[in-house]
């Protein structure tokens, strides 16, 4: 035994003997060899490095190891309330070696994580997952867990704290496909690592989004949407292979991230005899450039459009686009609002825009658009109390059979306004048809075609012309106001309904008029005082333009003339010349007359 311990002694002096003089240390396989740089060399094949295991309820304390702890102090959690996984004191607190991505969680359904699920794919099962990040307290300040989407185009994963705990502030985190964020415990609560301050509503669709396609992008909003969206295009080209029927329950708006950057165009066999969209909710697209892709055949045969607007009620806008090569261009079926702004509409083989609509109530407003070489620029075809505004457009009809603005009053069967004005037009084939302002009944008085270039204004006006006149007016009792009788030689009309000595204002809104009249009558006595004015409503007490006539030698012609300003005309409005002579008993004959009325 003696013996025995001598030898221990005699081994452990030569041990630190040896470590005195080397300060190395090797443990393992080949303890001869040590590396020069190593103070303590571990080496084996079949053996491994058993660091201390503790167990660790705080970050933030010591235990169970005794204060003071030196910095880098190295142990493995393997229980308590803290995380397992290796951990160094900096100092003030444990913090955790945090790469484990080499070892992911994947999850295909909701679920709560635990802690030690550090790295986690969801591929949701469903179009979405819940993910609920594990409890935590203060003690788990650092604590990070990553949660990646990796499932289909139309999948949606939902972050959410564990009870009340935000993330970032808000309730829930949302990640469509392929996107990865790192959730920090602090406090309590959770933040996200790198956070991009991105707008929710927006959705990029490109080659390295979530969403590649259009067709995509609306899949994820038929199953997720909960709000306006917009879907903003980053590549050049998108390419349509079937019809994209939009029907969802808020307005969409897809754009390309600047003026003409983005063009969409028809798979022309695949789409041939259909459109490219069919618009049942509410849509707004902007700087894009729809065209057909130079196919010499689609954009010919009817149902070959670009955008149909079918939804009864919606509210949809097409601003800073172009079109190209397309059969009607764009078309409103229903009642739906559609405006137009600064847009370009070329080579339309049958109408840029068409609006026929069973519907009432359809809503049509073109601003600064351009109608370039199309068959018909706008065919307002049919439809009922519509409002229709079309202001400061460009109308270059390519062929000498083109027609800019096309109205069908036999099935547009009525309107509550139309308004047409400040376009411009290269006098090529037809401007503007289909309106008739010379109808007794009104039909087309309240629509407003002003300030066209390339054509009349169409205020209203009127002008009647007697030639050696020969019907007589009895002035029984002496001034006494009685209508002047006299039957028309010609007259022509705009807006005005015209019966001999009567003209009536048609349209619902107000104007002023200026009126002249001009003329000769007689009186069958000499030396005759006669009256003549201008009578409202059949209100002889109130004459407008009242003149009077001093003859002198009875059935001879005398002259008269009056200037007369008319405000405030109204719908019905009617006006007759009316005559009066201080005698009574007498017959005036009115020989020849001009009265010519203007509006403003």
């Amino acid at each position: 035994m003696t013996k025995r311990l001598s030898i221990l002694f005699l081994l452990g002096l030569f041990c630190l003997t040896n470590s005195s003089v080397y300060s190395q240390v090797k443990i393992g396989d080949n303890p001869s060899t040590i590396n020069s740089n190593s103070i303590l060399e571990l080496e084996s094949s079949s053996k491994g490095f058993l660091i201390p295991r503790v167990t660790l309820n705080n970050v933030n304390v010591v235990a169970p190891l005794t204060d003071p702890v030196p910095v880098g102090m190295m142990v493995y959690n393997d229980s308590g309330s803290v995380s397992q996984g290796f951990y160094f004191w900096d100092g003030t607190r444990w913090v955790k070696f945090t790469h484990e991505a080499s070892n992911p969680t994947t999850k295909t359904t909701s679920a709560t994580l635990t802690k030690n699920q550090t790295f986690v794919l969801v591929n949701p099962a469903t179009t979405s997952a819940t993910i609920t990040l594990p409890e935590i307290t203060a003690i788990d300040n650092g604590l990070e867990i990553t949660v990646k989407n990796v499932g289909s185009y139309d999948d949606l994963v939902i972050v959410d704290g564990y009870g009340s705990a935000t993330i970032d502030g808000a309730d829930k985190y949302y990640e469509t496909r392929w996107v990865g964020i790192t959730f920090i415990a602090s406090s309590g609560n959770w933040i996200t690592k790198n956070k991009e301050n991105s707008s929710d509503n927006i959705m990029d669709v490109h080659s390295q989004s979530s969403w590649t396609s259009i067709e995509e992008a609306l899949a994820f909003l038929e199953e997720h949407m909960e709000s306006p969206m917009i879907i903003r295009l980053g590549d050049l080209d998108y390419e349509i292979s079937s019809t994209i029927v939009i029907d969802l329950p808020y307005a969409l708006t897809i754009q390309g991230s600047s003026y003409g950057n983005s063009s969409i165009f028809p798979d022309t066999t695949a789409l041939a005899g259909k459109p490219m969209f069919r618009c049942k909710s509410d849509c707004y697209f902007k700087m894009i450039d729809f065209n057909n892709n130079g196919a010499v055949t689609y954009g010919d045969g009817s149902g070959e459009d670009a955008i149909r607007f079918l939804g009864s009620g919606t509210y949809n806008e097409i601003k800073d686009c172009t079109f190209d090569g397309f059969y009607n261009t764009i078309t409103d079926s229903t009642n739906a609002e559609l405006w137009v702004f600064e847009t370009d509409i070329e080579n339309s083989a049958n109408n840029g825009i068409l609006l026929h609509s069973d519907s009432a109530g359809a809503v049509l407003k073109v601003a600064e658009t351009d109608f370039i070489s199309c068959k018909r620029g706008v065919n307002l075809d049919k439809g009922s109390s519509a409002t229709i505004q079309l202001a400061s457009g460009g109308y270059y009809n390519g062929e000498s059979t083109d027609s800019a603005i096309v109205y069908h009053p036999y099935t547009f069967t009525d309107f509550t306004s139309i308004s047409i004005t400040g376009n411009s037009w290269n006098n090529t084939g037809a401007y503007i048809s289909g309106f008739d302002f010379t109808r007794s009944d009104g039909r087309d008085a309240n629509a407003i075609l002003e300030s066209n270039a390339g054509m009349a204004d169409k205020k209203p006006s009127c002008y009647i012309n007697l030639l050696n006149g020969s019907s007589n007016t009895t002035i029984t009792t002496a001034n006494v106001w009685y209508k002047a009788n006299f039957t028309n030689t010609s007259s022509n009309t705009c807006k005005f309904t015209i019966a001999n000595n009567k003209i009536t204002f048609q349209p619902s809104y107000v104007r002023d008029a200026m009126v002249v009249i001009t003329g000769n009558l007689s009186i069958n006595y000499s030396s005759q005082t006669v009256s003549l004015g201008l009578v409202k409503n059949g209100s002889s007490g109130t004459r407008y333009g009242e003149t009077t006539l001093r003859t002198s030698t009875a059935g001879t012609a005398s002259q008269f003339s009056t200037t007369i300003y008319l405000s405030n005309i109204s719908k019905d409005d009617y006006f007759e010349i009316y005559l009066s002579n201080t005698s009574g008993g007498r017959i005036v004959t009115m020989l020849d007359l001009n009265w010519q009325v203007i509006t403003y």
